[in-house]
């Protein structure tokens, strides 16, 4: 019987279309996607051709990425066959101990695991594959022993998959949680950290902070704040739902306890997909939450920690087959087109009357999240106006703060002034009722 490795190798390489191999590890080909061509990486139109590899419509900008990720084509195809071929090969599969599983939930998959960790710099053992950031987190707080009394921190500014899990357990343990108000806009990494020192108590056993927080999308200090918890023994996680894939992410160098991510935002996976890593150092101290066949397995906390139950295997695939087309473009690359468009947007919000930026503007604090408003024009009415005209979709968070835009690889810098264009003619017309 063909092995499932081999099996995901042929239903993930697309018919006869070149690919290329990521030395990483075995897994996914990434495919050029249909009939469009791979730019040349000299291309002086290089962004313009990839958007060819992606199925956004021509005519519509998706700006919403740190909701959901749009996937590439590949990805798609790679879903879609697995699940078709899955279904059509079913009587293959001899559910032997020996085999590979036709699902997931159970086994350890460390192919996958071997190219995420490598992503994150952790080691695979620490990996636990997961279906987004908010189960990771809620895997770490329902496994640590905390006591009435003991303490949490947070900011003020945490998306509810974030926060949820410790305000559960205020209610049923007794825990005391703790938000920290940041200053909006935030542009001082020190401040940051100089608030969360303030917060800290003799009873603070857990900091949960943001990498990058949800509604204004600012970078924090979180190798600095992870240094700070260290020498005072407390546990750090850290929520990376909006960083993977955004920025360059390292958990070695944060040097915090556990991190979550979510790929399926700006790594551009499908949903269903997620990871948390737990410091080997550190995983004796996480219980299993959700426990199956593994749960005991101390050799390797991620295994451990993954036990789901029965899962779609072909998310996973899609998720391999979304980590080598970002390989393929380059990390470094894609980072700093993230950036340059942020950068752009920002700038000419900056020469934007009446635009407010709620967002971080500091180098270090900013990369592809940024939200803003024009003068008193509300923010929900200014995005429907937006779609309505230009078929332009950010995504508005908050009446006070405003319009979230993440610029993203597949968008171009036409794109935001056709935003900044269409929302002042918005404005405009407003003021003129």
């Amino acid at each position: 019987m063909l092995s499932r490795r081999g099996f995901i190798r042929s239903i993930a390489t697309l018919a006869a279309a070149p690919s290329v191999a990521i030395p990483s590890g075995e897994g996914v080909a990434v495919s050029r996607g249909g009939a469009a061509a791979w730019p040349a990486d000299t291309d002086p139109d290089y962004w313009g051709r990839l958007r060819a590899q992606f199925d956004l419509r021509a005519d519509e900008a998706f700006l919403n990425t740190a909701t959901m990720g749009a996937p590439p084509r590949v990805v798609v195809d790679a879903v879609a066959r697995s699940m078709r071929d899955l279904s059509a090969t079913l009587a293959e599969w001899d559910y032997k101990p020996d085999r590979p599983n036709w699902f997931t939930g159970y086994s350890a998959e460390n192919p996958i695991r071997r190219k995420l960790a490598a992503l994150v710099n952790a080691e695979v053992e620490e990996l636990a594959l997961t279906q987004n950031a908010t189960m990771g987190l809620n895997f770490v707080a329902m496994g640590l022993d905390l006591e009435r009394g003991d303490e949490i921190i947070q900011t003020d500014q945490e998306h509810v998959g974030a926060k949820s899990c410790w305000e559960l357990l205020q209610k049923r343990r007794g825990v005391v949680w703790k938000t920290v108000t940041l200053p909006v806009p935030a542009h001082d990494p020190q401040e940051i950290v100089a608030l969360v020192e303030r917060a800290i108590t003799p009873r603070t056993r857990v900091i949960a902070w943001p990498h990058i927080t949800s509604a204004l999308g600012t970078i924090h200090p979180v190798k600095a704040i992870c240094a700070l918890a260290r020498t005072r023994g407390i546990f750090t996680v850290i929520d990376g739902a909006q960083a993977i894939g955004q920025i360059p992410v390292d958990v070695r160098a944060i040097g915090c306890d556990a991190y979550v991510g979510s790929p399926h935002k700006w790594l551009l996976a499908p949903a269903g997909n997620g990871f948390l890593v737990v410091r080997r150092e550190g995983a004796s101290r996480v219980w299993t939450t959700l426990a199956s066949g593994e749960w005991a397995n101390e050799k390797d906390p991620g295994l451990r920690l993954q036990q789901r139950g029965t899962g779609n295997l072909s998310l996973l695939i899609g998720l391999e087959a979304a980590i080598d087309f970002h390989h393929r473009v380059g990390p470094e690359r894609w980072f700093a087109r993230i950036k340059h468009l942020g950068d752009h947007l920002r700038a000419r919000l900056s020469e934007t009357p009446d635009a407010t930026i709620s967002s971080s503007t500091h180098p270090e604090m900013c990369a592809g999240m940024t939200t803003w408003k024009l003068g008193g024009h509300p923010p929900y009415a200014m995005v429907d106006r937006v779609w309505e005209r230009a078929r332009i979709r950010p995504r508005a968070v908050s009446e006070i703060w405003g319009m979230r835009t993440s610029t993203m690889i597949y968008n171009s810098e036409r794109e935001i002034d056709r935003l900044v264009a269409t929302a002042q003619a918005v404005a405009r017309e407003a003021r003129s009722r």
